[in-house]
């Protein structure tokens, strides 16, 4: 529950962000808006002039990455390596962090000459009581204790260093009270960085030199070792090059294994072929389809003269009769034929049965050469590999001995030459300004910053209040403002706010209300009923109701109906306590009573007033929207203009019921109460249920302060203000 009250109070203030409000704001404080901005402003330019100036020096190096000089036995094959751009960086860190190490600011102190003169630029810095120095001389004594200690503090806590993304340049800045003591001690940070690296190098170059001593001693001992067990390893063996053998056995198993895949192919063949031959079991036609047998020489000539002489038959028969010599004699050279078929291919089926045992011995033969191949081959590469072992520790034994010895002659060379890969691009500069403070930014900055929490402040004053001040609120809601009623700030005894039309008719109220009527009567016709309700009660709705009615009395005949049976209002703002009759609204539209009945003429008017009559608790219980509607015709015809005073709408829904029935419809807004969010609630709602809204009436608007909205007093005409009881 209080989530959702807290989202539609968002919502509530969502709805008034708009850029009109903002404008009004600001020309409602624009006093406060200009001066007090301009104050803050000179308060800290006053500030500004106040506080210490801080100079800072710059200077640019570049530090390259060394190659390193010690190898270990992965380094001899990686040496080579390019240099990745993470191991750069983490290069690059390393030597921040030893700039601002403690043993190079402290080596800063160890010359004498620089001591005294960081001490005697210390004492130059100024004290004033806003300087950062100062101000934070409670938490710590760099300005009165210039001994070593404070002054590595000092210099710590100003010197900054910053890399270049993807470089190796670094920006090394210093900043002081004093231009002179930023340049020199930034000066001195450098020079003992630089000092710093130089010596590093020559102790590292020393232990290097010591350490390859005594590994060149090492890898001579194993160095002969090596060379010792390879001799060794080599007649044992019987070994001279194994690499000419190892190949022609290579070699070997290539040709036997070819030779045997070519084989068992043939093979394959000639078992398939033996296959389909017992299947054919002597069939000629069956043994030709085999195409081995088939495409031999005698084959195919035996068959070309079968089928001549089949070709020469089939000529003679139609000559001759089987029983003609010609003809038998010819088909006994057929069967000759067809016999000698028979026995070449018995012929080529014994040779391929023959064939196909001798293919087997050959594959057979060939396996078990290809074996022996394969074992001499594995043999061979056993001892190969027995070999290489040891000619791999000669041959290793042997690099490192001679990168050793490199390195031993490099460092031996180099090592009274020792010089740093850091380079200094730009040299510490003596500030000509300070880079604080910036006096303009500031006083800009206080400008600004002040402006905009007052400028907040007063919007959330405004905000918070979440009510209507002047007219030029309801701008968003695209309904227009009828009349603008003037705040009432004093009523003179003996009158009532209620019938002020009446009572006091010269009074600037009493003028609204007739704006009111001038306007409903050029925009509407007679006999119309005019709906007027608010969003909550107290904003004015029973008061303004009855004064407009009394205002179109004196140009037509009126009745107001109450229809708040619920909260009635009207009586007690009237003299008819005592003369009203007990039935009213909630009776006749049950049809229990006479119209006769239920009104009553208000004392010192033209006006009938319908009072609520007996008490309800819902009007939709007691009729619909079609007979309430047939009700006020009925009323329409018999009045020029029916007034209905309704129950505020948010708090029971009989205005929306009403509203259904009714010809227009107008809504009470009552400043600095009637609020934005529930007005617009209010339009939704009767928005729901198909009823327009056409016009607002803006309510007690204190007119002495509406010169910062553009509404202005009469000019004199009404100089008599009464207010609310």
């Amino acid at each position: 529950m209080q989530n959702n009250t807290f989202l539609n109070k968002l919502e509530s203030i969502n709805e008034q962000l708009n850029l009109t409000h903002y404008w009004i704001i600001i020309l409602k404080y624009k006093r406060i808006l200009m001066i007090t901005p301009i104050m803050f402003a000179l308060l800290g330019f006053f500030v500004s002039l106040n506080l210490n100036p801080i100079f800072q020096s710059q200077a640019t190096l570049v530090i390259e990455e060394s190659t390193k000089n010690i190898v270990n036995i992965e380094e001899v094959y990686s040496s080579d390596s390019p240099r990745t751009g993470f191991r750069n960086l983490n290069y690059i860190n390393n030597q921040i962090q030893i700039i601002t190490s403690d043993e190079v600011l402290g080596s800063i102190m160890a010359d004498k000459k620089v001591k005294a003169k960081i001490e005697m630029l210390l004492k130059k810095l100024p004290k004033n009581f806003l300087s950062k120095e100062k101000f934070l001389s409670f938490f710590t004594s760099e300005n009165n204790n210039n001994d070593e200690n404070s002054v590595k503090s000092y210099i710590k806590k100003n010197l900054a260093v910053n890399q270049i993304r993807n470089s190796d340049v670094v920006n090394i800045t210093m900043k002081s009270g004093n231009a002179e003591l930023a340049k020199f001690l930034l000066e001195q940070v450098i020079d003992a960085y630089l000092k710093y690296d130089v010596d590093t190098k020559i102790k590292v170059t020393n232990y290097a030199n010591a350490q390859i001593n005594v590994r060149l001693s090492k890898l001579l001992e194993q160095m002969e070792l090596a060379e010792q067990k390879l001799l060794k390893y080599k007649k044992e063996n019987n070994l001279i090059d194994i690499g000419d053998i190892k190949e022609l056995k290579i070699e070997q198993i290539k040709s036997v294994s070819k030779r045997i895949i070519d084989t068992n192919r043939e093979l394959q063949k000639k078992q398939n072929d033996l296959t389909a031959i017992k299947l054919a079991d002597g069939n000629v036609d069956e043994l030709l389809a085999i195409a081995d047998l088939r495409n031999k020489k005698e084959v195919d000539a035996i068959r070309t003269n079968i089928n001549a002489t089949n070709n020469n038959i089939e000529a003679l028969q139609i000559i001759y009769k089987d029983a003609h010599p010609k003809v038998k004699k010819v088909l006994k050279t057929k069967e000759n034929l067809d016999n000698r078929l028979k026995e070449i291919l018995n012929e080529n089926i014994a040779a391929a049965a023959f064939e196909l045992s001798n293919l087997k011995g050959f594959i057979q033969s060939s396996e078990e050469e290809l074996n022996q191949a394969k074992f001499d081959l594995q043999e061979l590469e056993e001892k190969e590999v027995a070999l290489q072992q040891y000619v791999r520790e000669v041959e290793t034994n042997n690099k490192i001995y001679e990168t050793f010895l490199q390195r031993m002659k490099e460092t031996n060379e180099v090592k009274e030459l020792q010089s740093s890969n850091v380079r200094i691009i730009q040299n510490a500069l003596l500030p000509l300004s300070p880079i604080f403070p910036n006096m303009q930014k500031i006083t800009i900055m206080f400008y600004f910053f002040s402006f905009i929490v007052i400028f907040t402040l007063l919007v959330y004053f405004e905000f918070n209040s979440n009510s209507v001040v002047e007219p030029s609120n309801l701008d968003t809601l695209d309904i227009p403002v009828l009349s603008t009623l003037p705040k009432v700030k004093k009523l003179d005894k003996g009158y009532h706010l209620s019938q002020m039309f009446i009572e006091d008719v010269n009074s600037e109220f009493s003028e609204s209300i007739r704006t009111l009527r001038t306007l409903l009567v050029a925009k509407y016709q007679k006999n119309k009923s005019l709906l007027i309700s608010s969003t909550y009660s107290g904003e004015g709705k029973t008061t303004i109701s009855l004064n407009t009615a009394l205002a179109f009395s004196k140009i037509g005949k009126v009745l107001l109906v109450e229809t708040d049976i619920r909260r009635p209002s009207v009586l007690s703002k009237t003299n008819l306590s005592e003369e009203s009759p007990k039935v009213g609204f909630s009776d006749i539209i049950q049809g229990k009573v006479k119209m006769s009945e239920c009104t009553v003429k208000l004392p010192g008017s033209e006006i009938e007033v319908m009072t609520s009559g007996t008490r309800r608790s819902d009007l939709t219980d007691l009729t619909t929207t079609k007979k309430l509607k047939t009700f006020f015709d009925v009323l329409k015809k018999k009045y020029d203009y029916v007034i209905i005073d309704t129950p505020p709408i948010q708090p029971v829904s009989d205005t929306l019921f009403i509203s259904q029935s009714t010809d227009h419809n107008f809504l009470i807004a009552r400043s600095n109460v009637t609020k934005i969010a529930g007005i617009k609630s209010v339009i939704k709602k009767l928005n729901n249920v198909k009823v327009k809204v056409d016009g607002l009436i803006f309510n007690d608007l204190d007119t002495s302060k509406a010169s910062y909205y553009g509404y202005y007093q009469y000019g004199g005409y009404y100089n008599k203000y009464k207010s609310y009881s």
